[in-house]
């Protein structure tokens, strides 16, 4: 049986391989020729292309698992293998235990590409390629994030909030740093809520520290409410949320968890966290799609043709499907885990009919 278990993970492996490597030609070349033909620098176009890789791999390694129990099974089935591996006594069930132990495999390599080589990726990409200057008073030079909040430098103010809600176009926790033209503090505002009406920001439960350069105590006044003229637009907000992609899994979680605390709405950066789960098991959903093949194993019952066609379709289904429904849980129509999970948990049920429907027929 062990020998068995080999031939199985060899030609499963070596089909995995064959697959990536085909698809990495495929978009290595139209992704360096798409670059080229708009004119940029090689050295532009190799730096684009390097930090697009990590997320091209986390849409490209699925359909290479979908690819390599296929083709895997193909050839076993092409040399009647796969009929005397079933003869010899080696069940159904272990034949899917295999290939989804091997899939396994895809799966961590998966979720460290998607969540700690994609945000470093993203992280250099913040760094080198920012978003041309459009005016110098609107552009935020750069943000990090430091005990979970969100902090950037504008012309004459340092300022950091914790979170910004594009609906309702509005910060909370705003804490806004002036400093003069020699560089030191001029004024500290605080506001628990910030709010964006008429081309100005309305602050609430307002604190305010003046007098901070006049060698003076300062001074300390409260306000219920006041009007705040910020070089930033809630357009240029949005700029942040590009931020969350660039923390690894393990700090992403740490953020949500901090900013759920506050009881605002975090569905959006919940379901950033989820997607980096449920694609890293897919790879073992797409592995165990094909298995079914197994339950008729002699060398009509399968072709190239269907092999490329069913690859085809079951990637066009599962990616129209996965982004309607991630775009219904930004919208608030679904939940985070209903909106990140339907879809791989109704692939996977299909996986789990198809092997009771098939392995009754069978006995």
């Amino acid at each position: 049986m062990l020998i068995l278990s080999r031939l199985i993970v060899k030609e499963w492996f070596k089909s995995l391989i064959g697959a990536i490597f085909v698809l990495f030609l495929l978009i290595t070349s139209a992704d360096l020729i798409n670059g080229f033909l708009q004119g940029k620098e090689v050295s532009r176009v190799l730096l684009e292309y390097s930090l697009k890789m990590p997320d091209l791999m986390g849409k490209m390694f699925p359909i290479c698992c979908l690819v390599a129990t296929l083709f895997s099974l193909n050839n076993l089935k092409s040399h009647a293998e796969l009929i005397s591996i079933l003869a010899a006594g080696y069940s159904y069930a272990k034949i899917y235990f295999l290939i989804g132990t091997c899939a396994l495999v895809m799966v961590i390599v998966q979720f460290l590409n998607l969540g700690f080589v994609e945000p470093y990726a993203n992280k250099v990409k913040r760094q080198e390629i920012q978003k041309s200057r459009m005016s110098e008073g609107r552009y935020l030079t750069r943000s990090s994030l430091d005990g979970g909040k969100f902090w950037y430098k504008s012309q004459n103010y340092f300022a950091s909030f914790l979170y910004f809600d594009r609906k309702g176009k509005s910060l909370k926790n705003l804490e806004v740093y002036f400093f003069s033209e020699n560089h030191t503090s001029s004024k500290i505002v605080k506001s628990s809520h910030a709010a964006y009406r008429e081309g100005k920001w309305v602050l609430q439960d307002v604190t305010e520290l003046s007098s901070l350069g006049s060698g003076t105590f300062p001074l300390q006044t409260s306000k219920p409410s006041t009007e705040l003229s910020l070089n930033e637009v809630p357009e240029d907000f949005g700029e942040f949320e590009a931020d969350l992609t660039t923390l690894p899994i393990i700090k992403l979680q740490q953020f949500i968890s901090r900013l759920s605390k506050t009881g605002i709405n975090i569905s959006e950066y919940q379901i950033i966290l989820l997607n980096k789960v449920f694609l890293s098991i897919t790879c073992l959903i797409f592995s165990l799609i094909p298995v079914s093949t197994i339950f008729t194993p002699n060398r009509r019952s399968s072709s190239f043709g269907k092999n490329v066609v069913l690859t085809l379709v079951v990637t066009i289904v599962f990616w129209v499907l996965y982004s309607s429904a991630l775009a219904l849980g930004n919208s608030g129509t679904l939940t985070p885990v209903v909106a990140t999970g339907i879809i791989p948990i109704f692939f996977l049920a299909y996986v789990l009919w198809s092997f009771f429907k098939n392995r009754k027929l069978s006995i």
